[in-house]
């Protein structure tokens, strides 16, 4: 979740990363069907787009997972017209705070012939969604991710450590070349990297072979960079190459391709039908707004915004033009300019009543920006590289059996933990792990909180 407010989790729901509920402290939904969907009426929008709001994606549409609420949902094709889906602070419950509390978690989805997004299972493997990366949350530690990319077969995930909301620790780049399933770290990086302005990314490949990164503070208070790597240079980001608009160059600084009139938040680029599309939550505007441009490497504060959701009354219907309290925006893998699905965000903060993540339909996007779109029609051709055997490492295995062998959960203490009681308990689950401590421990020792481990009585 990435909402302007200090609210905090409840502690009497939530649960350590690096543990599980058991079975018997949820309820088992991994049978229930989701209910059928409806559209509302298209509404035109004052910029000619038209957009019906396809219905939520979560809560009962996701119960049968052992989803109830979460918000984001960033998504990257997975070929055969399924996509994976990341969405942020998440719950087992049916609203905010209520159940298991998980960040990151991932599901496999797809668009149904009618247009609806539909979750069809966990990215993990199981009927049921865990926790996709495994961490120890102590101190409202959470792992927010930014958004994930397929890049020939392998999906890579940036995430953002919180101590609470908008207070970054550091980022974190992740790699799966099993779907989704198994994750190995690429990476991590200072929060003070680019003076904060690397926390919150949006990626996509270009057709030059290069990576392009939108990226902003995880506050809502600055503009957007822009900065470009190749894969080989994924976990490094020393080698990163800024933009700067006022020279056109590429290099070790940059200026902001958009500040005008911007307070970014949660942002999202794809690259669709030879043009980048961002889509951006400005806190400054209050609304979701779509940009679309043929070449990335310029100014972008002359590109013409479309509104896809605006921020208005909770007492009022909810409608493209008056959706309260909106954030997020993730393009759904498969959509086309003149046809995209956005998934966008809702939090009552006053309440907690309502946090959902909601698919849009908005058609018009190519005579707005007058493109040639190829068709309206849904691009169902996601190429990806096929993946015969991906190859599993040793400590990809070790990391994942060691997640999944953890004992029921740790609850989360009003009062903050002694780190070296929480070294003592990490410490007797490695030790229980037997044989599986000294492939994890590379892997793990980096997620931990730089308190815990330096009390820990080992490298």
């Amino acid at each position: 979740m990435n909402e302007s407010s200090s609210a905090a989790v409840p502690g009497s729901s939530s649960s350590s990363g690096l543990s599980e509920s058991s079975d018997s402290s949820r309820v088992d939904n991994s049978e229930a069907t989701p209910p059928q969907k409806a559209a509302s009426e298209p509404y035109t929008m004052p910029d000619g787009t038209v957009i019906q709001v396809m219905g939520d994606v979560l809560g009962p549409h996701s119960k049968h997972v052992g989803l109830g609420a979460g918000d984001l949902g960033t998504m990257a094709p997975l070929g055969n017209g399924e996509f994976a889906m990341l969405f942020g602070d998440s719950f087992s419950g049916e609203g905010f705070g209520q159940g298991e509390w998980m960040s990151p978690v991932g599901v496999v989805a797809t668009v149904d012939e009618n247009g609806f997004l539909r979750i069809l299972r966990p990215l993990n493997r199981g009927n049921r969604v865990k926790q996709t990366i495994g961490y120890l949350r102590e101190d409202q530690l959470t792992l927010i991710p930014s958004d994930v990319i397929n890049i020939d077969g392998t999906l890579y995930l940036q995430g953002m450590w919180n101590r609470t909301l908008g207070d970054v620790t550091g980022t974190q780049i992740w790699r799966s070349t099993d779907g989704g399933q198994r994750w190995e770290s690429v990476g991590r990086t200072n929060a003070t990297y680019m003076d904060h302005m690397g926390e919150l990314i949006s990626w996509e490949k270009g057709p030059d072979g290069y990576i392009y990164v939108v990226s902003t503070s995880f506050d809502r208070s600055n503009p957007v960079y822009l900065s470009r790597f190749t894969e080989e240079d994924m976990g490094d980001r020393s080698q990163w190459q800024l933009f700067d608009p006022t020279t056109g160059q590429w290099g070790d600084s940059g200026t902001p391709i958009l500040e005008d009139g911007v307070k970014a938040g949660e942002m999202n680029l794809r690259y669709i039908d030879g043009h980048w599309v961002l889509v951006l939550f400005n806190e400054e505007t209050l609304q979701i707004e779509v940009r679309i441009a043929e070449d990335i490497a310029r100014d972008w504060d002359d590109v013409p915004t479309a509104v896809a959701a605006k921020h208005g009354s909770w007492g009022e219907k909810q409608t493209p033009l008056n959706w309260s309290q909106p954030y997020g925006g993730y393009i759904v893998p498969g959509s086309r300019i003149g046809n995209m699905d956005i998934v966008v965000s809702q939090w009552n903060t006053a309440d907690n009543s309502r946090y959902m993540a909601t698919q849009f339909n908005v058609k018009g996007l190519d005579t707005f920006f007058g493109i040639d779109s190829p068709a309206t029609e849904r691009e169902q051709d996601v190429t990806v590289r096929e993946l015969n055997n991906p190859a599993v490492t040793p400590d990809m295995t070790a990391e994942q059996d060691l997640i999944e062998q953890k004992p029921t959960t740790l609850t989360l203490s009003s009062e903050p933990a002694s780190p070296g009681g929480t070294a003592g308990y990490i410490v007797g689950i490695l030790l229980a792990a037997g044989g599986l401590t000294a492939l994890s421990w590379p892997l793990l020792r980096p997620l931990l909180p730089a308190e815990l481990r330096a009390t820990l009585p080992f490298e």
